[in-house]
C-alpha cells in the first residue's frame, strides 16, 4: 500500500484526522509501518517531519518494528539534517537491538550529535538513547557519562539513574 503523502502536506482538520488514523493502522501493521518509514526519507520536509513523529510514537510501544530498518536508520535517516526529523530520530537509536559493529557506529553518531548540535532537544534525545544503550552494554557507560557531563554543562538535562553504573 502506498500512502498518499500529498494529503498530509496541508495543515487542516481533515489532514490531522487522516494522520491519526494512519498512525493507528501503522502501529498494527508492519507493512504500513514500512510505508511510514519511507516517508522519513521523502523529499518534502513536511512529510519527513510527520513520518518521523509517527515512527517515534509507534516505536514507543512497538520498538521491534525498527529491526528491519537498522541499516536505513544508520545510513540514510541519520544523515538528514532537518532539525525536527533529527529530534525524533535521535530517540529511535536507543530502541533498536544493534549488532556490535553497528552499535559502535551508533554510539559515535550519538556522541557527535551531543557534542555538535545546537538544538537542545536533539542533544537531550541523543543522551536518552545513549543512556538506554549504556543500560544494555557496559562498555558504553563511560562514553555516556562523559557526554552527560559535557552536555549537562550546557543544557538542562533530565535526571538519570546513575546508581546502576559502577
Amino acid at each position: 500500500m502506498l500512502i498518499p503523502w500529498e494529503l498530509f502536506g496541508e495543515d487542516s482538520e481533515q489532514s490531522r484526522k487522516l494522520l491519526e488514523e494512519l498512525l493507528e493502522v501503522a502501529a498494527a501493521d508492519p507493512l504500513i509501518f514500512e510505508e511510514v518509514m519511507r516517508g522519513v526519507i521523502h523529499s518534502d520536509p513536511c512529510i519527513r517531519m510527520q513520518a518521523a513523529e509517527m515512527i517515534e510514537k509507534i516505536t514507543r510501544v512497538r520498538p521491534l518494528f525498527l529491526i528491519p530498518y537498522r541499516r536505513l536508520l544508520l545510513n540514510e535517516v541519520a544523515v538528514i539534517q532537518q532539525v525536527e526529523v533529527r529530534q525524533q530520530v535521535a530517540l529511535l537509536f536507543g530502541r533498536v537491538v544493534w549488532d556490535e559493529w553497528d552499535l559502535k557506529q551508533v554510539v559515535n553518531l550519538l556522541g557527535q550529535w551531543i557534542e555538535t548540535q545546537s538544538d537542545e532537544q536533539i542533544i537531550k534525545n541523543s543522551i536518552q538513547s545513549l543512556y538506554e544503550l549504556a543500560m544494555q552494554k557496559e562498555w558504553i557507560r563511560p562514553t555516556f557519562l562523559q557526554h552527560l557531563k559535557n552536555a549537562g554543562e550546557e543544557t538542562e538535562l533530565p535526571l538519570y539513574d546513575l546508581t546502576s553504573f559502577p
